[in-house]
């Protein structure tokens, strides 16, 4: 069995670990809209909306235009969001890959973050870590909590 490799980023946040999460949770559709150049477009294949469990096959740009589709796992007790790939141009490298968003609500000192980390299992020793899908959400993240401080 091969082996699952993880690499991960810590992002601070400006706005509150509540309102990042609902956005995630509620509000991911708005993504699309908010970044054309990277997520060109995103259908509803299984499920209903962006919701536990459904499936999503999106179109977006690392580098290259790419498809893929993504079961989406929510949980709500730990503000976690994953998603899972099922298929797409990826698995010509990986043999699995998630990404997963870990949002923590400041604790003491009041710092709201969200730890992104992306798990993958290569199809070969010759492929690099997907360093690229973690800056994506990394940046992703950050136009979100721009967003979230400027519109709140």
């Amino acid at each position: 069995m091969a082996q699952i490799s993880n690499i991960s980023h810590q992002l601070q946040l400006k706005c509150t670990g509540e309102q990042f999460y609902e956005f995630y949770r509620n509000k991911m559709d708005r993504l699309t809209q908010m970044f054309p150049k990277k997520l060109l477009g995103y259908k509803i294949v299984e499920g209903n909306g962006f919701a536990h469990g459904s499936v999503i096959h999106w179109k977006y740009k690392l580098g290259c235009i790419l498809e893929a589709k993504q079961k989406l796992h929510m949980d709500d007790k730990n503000k976690a969001i994953t998603l899972e790939f099922i298929e797409g141009d990826l698995f010509k490298e990986y043999e699995m890959i998630a990404v997963k968003g870990e949002v923590s609500d400041g604790g003491s000192n009041g710092i709201s973050s969200v730890k992104w980390s992306v798990e993958y299992v290569k199809a070969n020793e010759d492929v690099d870590p997907p360093h690229n899908y973690l800056q994506f959400a990394l940046e992703l993240a950050k136009g979100v909590d721009a967003y979230l401080c400027n519109n709140n």
